[in-house]
This record gives C-alpha cells, sequence and structure tokens, in this order.
C-alpha cells in the first residue's frame, strides 16, 4: 500500500510539473506572439514601410517599335533593350504616400533596321549588324500611392517619376562580311565609332512603376529627342527619331531582413 501511495504521489508531482511547465511555455510563446505583433504595429524608422528606406534595384527592359514613317527603326524589341542598376532612397509622407529618388546607371542599346534607302545612319550601304549605344548616369525623383495596409514591408504600389540622364558615352557600332581578296585576308570587318556629334548629351523621360513588394513592372517614355542636327550627317537636317516607349521588370535587392520579414507577412496571410 505504501508503494503505491508513493508511486500516486510521484506520478501526481511529476504530473504537477508537466502542466507548470507546459503553461510556462504557452506563456512564452504567448508573450513572443504579442512582442511580435506590437513590432508589427509599431512602424520603426527604417524599413521597407518605415520612415525612410534604401534599397538596391536592378531593371531590364525591352524598347518597343514606333511609326516607321517618323523613325529610323529598330530591328525588333528584344535586341532593342536597357539595363538600369542603380540605388532607391524612400520617404514615408504616411500610411498611403511616399516619396523618393533614385541616383543609377543605364545602358541603352538599339538595333537598327537595315534599310539602304531609309537608314541614315548609313545611308545607301546595309550592314549585316548595326547597333547604338548610350552609357548613362543619372537622377529620378518620384511620387508614391500605396494600395494596402500592411506591416514592415512594401506592399502593392505606383509610382510616378521623372528621370534626368547624362550621357558619359556613346557607340555606333558596326559588322559586315567582307571580300577577303580586298581585306587582307579578313572576312569580317567591325566599326566602332564615338563622340558622336549627332546625339544630344541630356535625356528626359517619364516613368510609371506598377509594384508588388519587390517586383516591380515599369513603363518608361522619353520625353527628349536622341539626335541634334549636325553638318556632317543627313545634309545637316536633324536624323529621325529612334523609339520612345519601353516596357519592362525590375528587381529591388532585399536585404536578409526583408526577406525573413516578407516569409513571415505570406505567412500570416495563408
Amino acid at each position: 500500500m505504501r508503494v503505491r501511495r508513493r508511486f500516486k504521489l510521484i506520478l501526481a508531482l511529476c504530473t504537477f510539473f508537466a502542466m507548470q511547465l507546459a503553461v510556462s511555455a504557452q506563456k512564452t510563446l504567448l508573450h513572443k506572439d504579442v512582442l511580435k505583433q506590437n513590432e508589427r504595429n509599431t512602424k520603426p524608422d527604417y524599413g521597407p514601410n518605415g520612415n525612410w528606406y534604401l534599397t538596391n534595384v536592378m531593371g531590364f527592359s525591352f524598347t518597343l517599335p514606333m511609326n516607321e514613317s517618323d523613325s529610323l527603326g529598330i530591328r525588333n524589341s528584344v535586341s532593342s533593350n536597357q539595363l538600369y542598376y542603380g540605388v532607391r532612397y524612400k520617404g514615408k509622407i504616411n500610411e498611403y504616400f511616399s516619396a523618393g529618388f533614385d541616383m543609377f546607371y543605364m545602358r541603352q542599346g538599339f538595333r537598327i533596321k537595315q534599310d539602304s534607302a531609309r537608314n541614315l545612319l548609313s545611308l545607301g550601304h546595309e550592314n549585316n549588324k548595326q547597333r547604338l549605344a548610350f552609357h548613362n548616369i543619372g537622377l529620378s525623383a518620384y511620387a508614391r500611392i500605396n494600395f494596402d495596409k500592411r506591416g514592415n514591408y512594401l506592399g502593392k504600389y505606383i509610382d510616378f517619376a521623372g528621370e534626368l540622364h547624362y550621357v558619359v558615352g556613346e557607340r555606333m557600332f558596326t559588322k559586315n562580311h567582307v571580300d577577303p581578296a580586298l581585306n587582307n585576308g579578313a572576312s569580317m570587318m567591325k566599326t566602332n565609332a564615338s563622340k558622336l556629334d549627332y546625339t544630344r548629351n541630356i535625356q528626359q523621360y517619364g516613368v510609371v512603376r506598377f509594384g508588388w513588394s519587390h517586383v516591380v513592372l515599369s513603363a518608361r517614355y522619353r520625353i527628349t529627342d536622341l539626335f541634334n542636327a549636325s553638318q556632317n550627317i543627313n545634309a545637316g537636317m536633324k536624323l529621325p527619331e529612334l523609339p520612345r516607349l519601353s516596357i519592362g521588370l525590375e528587381i529591388l535587392i532585399p536585404s536578409d531582413n526583408d526577406l525573413e520579414q516578407d516569409l513571415e507577412d505570406f505567412e500570416e496571410i495563408e
């Protein structure tokens, strides 16, 4: 009987301590959940939805063809494109409005459509390949409208931006198959011309961006012309323009903290 009583006492004590541990663990988890919720409800100074935020951005876009009656023409949208890399700053105004700026580098490339009569960059000649490229640095300013209430992540938004580009370098590249007998045994001739006096150094763009967290769809329209009049080309008359509109995709490069925050937000949605 004494053995049974001792056994029951030990079992009761073990059950009691187990319940105490379970209650303590539950309180700890509840406390952590409350702290996490408080962190979400309290907007930090820095972060995707904080008072300010800084992130790297990279993008790729395609040039859309324009009316060819008043354009030099591009060969296709895939080979005429832009690469974009920069730093984006966002300052929060309130829950629904933000503003910021970008500092960036952009490489623009136009694959010129070949027509001996219409291609004024190589009038009277058709190249096997011809490409006009610009290397730009620039600044942009934007206003942002946010669409949803959220924790410390970017959410859904639309940006309206203006960009100012300075052309630090331009290149006209051509490639042609030639007769080896007339070119010292060479069957391919390439040229790479620079310091073109018929291109403008300053370009201006209007941009609209639709974003969902760190993925952004963009549309960019060039407001200014690419070309100046030059006495050295097209009989001194200004060249027809190249297409102005491009559409593309941008990726904001998140930090480890941003990825962890987004994962937590997605888990809450599920």
